[in-house]
C-alpha cells in the first residue's frame, strides 16, 4: 500500500515504518507496478513511471 501510495502521489516518499521498504527487491516492486497498472489503480501514469524510474536509477537498473 506505501507503495502504491507513493506512485499515486499521495505521499512524498517511499518510507515504511522500521525501514521494511528494504526488504522489497526492484523486481518485487516492479512486478507491483506492473500488476496496479493492470488493475487499474495507477491514477496518474506518467507520476508512477518518473518515480518508478527514480527508484530503478537508485537501484542501479537504469541509465
Amino acid at each position: 500500500m506505501v507503495f502504491l501510495a507513493y506512485l499515486n502521489g499521495h505521499q512524498e516518499h517511499f518510507r515504511m515504518v522500521g525501514g521494511l521498504e528494504s526488504a522489497r527487491s526492484i523486481v518485487h516492486l516492479s512486478e507491483v507496478l506492473r500488476l496496479a497498472d493492470a488493475a487499474g489503480l495507477i491514477v496518474d501514469p506518467e507520476r508512477a513511471v518518473a518515480r518508478m524510474g527514480a527508484l530503478l536509477d537508485v537501484a542501479g537498473v537504469r541509465r
